[in-house]
């Protein structure tokens, strides 16, 4: 016979002339250790993943500094090309290269702050926290019809 429940093997014998507070200390017991195992496990399962995103984040890294000394390179060959093909002077290949990039370089920068301008913000919820805080204040009174996330996430709202 298990000293105690939950520790013998599976279909061991049990005493059935023990005390409610008894079975219901060893439910706690088990329970317990249920919930320590599964802490242990998610603790585990984590850490194998953060080392595998660690390892994929260094890979981006040394694909970020690869394609860095890429782009150096194939900007010194693009010089020399308009060197020895225009016939241009060395100073001036160089010039237009770089010129290039900083031409890129505004382009991509113009666009960023085109797509900034357009950002709507928070509206949406700005809304619904605002008759939040007026329902629960008691300003407002909840409307008839229950909003969803899926009739938010169609644009269908509510009689205002």
């Amino acid at each position: 016979m298990a000293e105690k429940p939950g520790t013998g093997g599976p279909g061991a014998t049990r005493d059935t002339d023990r005390s409610i507070s008894e079975l219901v200390s060893d439910a706690t017991g088990n329970l317990s250790r249920l919930v320590s195992l599964e802490i242990k496990l998610a603790k585990l399962e984590a850490k194998a993943d953060a080392v595998k995103i660690g390892k994929g984040v260094a890979g981006f890294a040394v694909v970020a500094v690869l394609a860095h000394i890429f782009v150096i390179l194939l900007s010194v060959t693009a010089a020399f090309v308009l060197y020895e093909v225009a016939g241009l002077p060395g100073w001036a290949s160089f010039g237009i290269v770089t010129l290039a990039y900083l031409l890129l370089a505004v382009a991509i920068a113009l666009y960023a702050i085109s797509v900034l301008r357009k950002r709507e913000g928070l509206q949406r919820t700005a809304l619904t926290t605002s008759r939040l805080t007026g329902i629960l204040r008691g300003d407002i009174r909840p409307p008839s019809t229950a909003v969803t996330a899926d009739s938010v996430e169609a644009g269908v709202h509510p009689a205002r």
